[in-house]
C-alpha cells in the first residue's frame, strides 16, 4: 500500500489534534519519506516537535510549499481560504492539497478559484475527533476504523486521487467519496445540528437555573445530550457560519419535527406518539451494527474504465452516494483503446453487489467476486 502511495514529503500547515495526528498516522504507516509542519502558533509548532508529530518545523508557508508534494490544511474552516492563497504562489506543479475542514462546498470552490491548474485539490473531512485539544493529545489511531470523507475538485487528476485514497486507507481509515453539497447536508444532521441542539438545551437549563436548581439534578440523559457542548466555541462558530445553508435547512426540517411532536402532545395522541419514539428506537438500534461493521471479508470489483480526468471520482462518487467505504483502490495503466483497469475493493458482500450494481446502471462492466478467491 504504501508503495503506491508514496510521497516524497508531506507537509501539514495547522499542527493541533487533527494536524498532529495526521503527521503520527503518516510517519507510521511509511507512506511519506518525510513530514514538514508549519503553524502560525510558534509555541504550537515547537511542542509538535517535541510530541514528534512531525519530523522538521518549516520556516514559512512558502518554504513548505515549495518542498512538499502532499499538502494538509488542518486549520480552522473560515481560515483555509487565506492558507490556500498564501501557497498558492508557490506550490510545484503535480503538488496534492487537502483539508481536514467539516465544510466542503464553499471550500471546493475557494480551491478552483484560488490554487493552480497545475495542481490537485482534495477536499476532506475525517469523521474522527476527540474531546482533547492540542497536539499533546494527537493519535496515531484517531483515524482508524473512521469514515474519512474526500470531496476531488474538477481539476483533479485520477493519478492523484487514488494515491490519496491509498494513503488514507493504509492509516486505517474509510475511505468514501461524496460530492460537497452532499457532504454538507448531511453533517449538518449528523453533527452540525447535534451541536446546536445540545448548546441549545444547555442554554435552556441555565436560563431555568435561576428559577430551579436544575444543573444540580442533571439526570444521564441531560449530561450525555450537552457533553458535545462543551465544544471548542470558536472553532463551531467557523463550522455553523460556513454550512449555515445546509444547516438552516436542517434546522427547518427538525423544528417541523419538534413542532409535529408537540402537537401530538396536545393531542395526547398515544399510538401515533408511540410509534413516533418506536421508529426512532429501531432506526438507533440498526444503526449500532453499521458502526461495528467489519472490514474482514473483501470482495474486489474490477471494471475497465476510459483513461479520462474525472472517470475515477465518477466511479467513488456512485459508490460513496450508497454510503459504501472503498477499503482500496487501484488503477492498473493501461490497456489497449486508451482504456484502463479500476480494482475496488469493498467489505460485506451485500455492499459489493449494491455498488457493482449502481455502477452498472451508470454502463460500467464490473467483474465481482472474493478478494481471497471463492464464489
Amino acid at each position: 500500500m504504501p508503495a503506491r502511495a508514496g510521497y516524497r514529503c508531506a507537509g501539514i500547515i495547522g499542527t493541533g489534534l487533527i494536524g498532529g495526528s495526521l503527521g503520527l498516522a503518516l510517519q507510521r504507516g511509511g507512506g511519506v519519506d518525510k513530514v514538514l509542519g508549519y503553524d502560525s502558533d510558534a509555541e504550537m509548532l515547537e511542542r509538535a516537535i517535541a510530541c514528534k508529530a512531525i519530523q522538521q518545523a518549516a520556516a514559512s508557508l512558502a518554504d513548505l510549499s515549495r518542498s512538499c508534494d502532499l499538502i494538509f490544511i488542518a486549520v480552522p474552516v473560515r481560515t483555509i481560504e487565506k492558507v490556500m492563497a498564501d501557497v498558492a504562489p508557490h506550490l510545484a506543479s503535480g503538488t496534492t492539497i487537502s483539508d481536514v475542514g467539516s465544510v466542503k462546498e464553499r471550500v471546493v470552490e475557494a480551491a478552483a478559484k484560488i490554487l493552480p491548474k497545475d495542481t490537485n485539490f482534495i477536499g476532506g473531512h475525517p469523521l474522527a475527533g476527540s474531546e482533547q485539544r492540542g497536539v499533546e493529545s494527537a493519535d496515531a489511531d484517531l483515524f482508524r476504523e473512521a469514515y474519512y470523507v474526500l470531496t476531488p475538485g474538477a481539476g483533479c487528476s485520477d493519478d492523484a486521487y487514488s494515491r490519496l485514497h491509498a494513503l488514507l486507507t493504509s492509516m486505517g481509515a474509510r475511505v468514501i467519496a461524496m460530492e460537497p453539497r452532499q457532504h454538507d447536508r448531511a453533517v449538518s444532521v449528523i453533527s452540525h445540528i447535534p451541536h446546536i441542539m445540545a448548546m441549545s438545551l444547555m442554554n435552556l437549563a441555565l436560563e431555568r437555573a435561576e428559577e430551579y436548581p436544575l444543573l444540580r439534578l442533571t439526570a444521564g440523559g441531560f449530561r450525555d445530550m450537552t457533553r458535545i457542548a462543551a465544544s471548542n466555541p470558536g472553532i463551531w462558530l467557523d463550522i455553523l457560519l460556513e454550512n449555515r445553508d445546509a444547516i438552516a435547512e436542517s434546522l427547518d426540517e427538525s423544528m417541523e419535527m419538534l413542532r409535529h411532536m408537540g402537537k401530538m402532545l396536545e393531542g395526547a395522541d398515544e399510538n401515533e406518539l408511540e410509534a413516533w419514539m418506536e421508529a426512532a428506537s429501531r432506526g438507533r438500534q440498526s444503526l449500532a451494527p453499521a458502526l461495528r461493521e467489519s472490514l474482514e471479508e473483501l470482495f474486489n470489483m474490477t471494471l475497465a474504465i476510459e483513461n479520462r480526468p474525472g472517470v475515477i471520482s465518477d466511479v467513488t462518487l456512485a459508490v460513496g452516494e450508497l454510503g459504501i467505504n472503498i477499503v482500496d483502490i487501484e488503477l492498473m495503466h493501461p490497456l489497449e483503446s486508451a482504456q484502463a483497469l479500476l480494482r475496488l475493493s469493498i467489505s460485506g458482500e451485500e455492499d459489493a453487489n449494491r455498488a457493482a450494481e449502481a455502477l452498472r446502471t451508470r454502463g460500467y462492466r464490473v467483474a465481482l467476486g472474493r478478494a481471497l478467491g471463492g464464489q
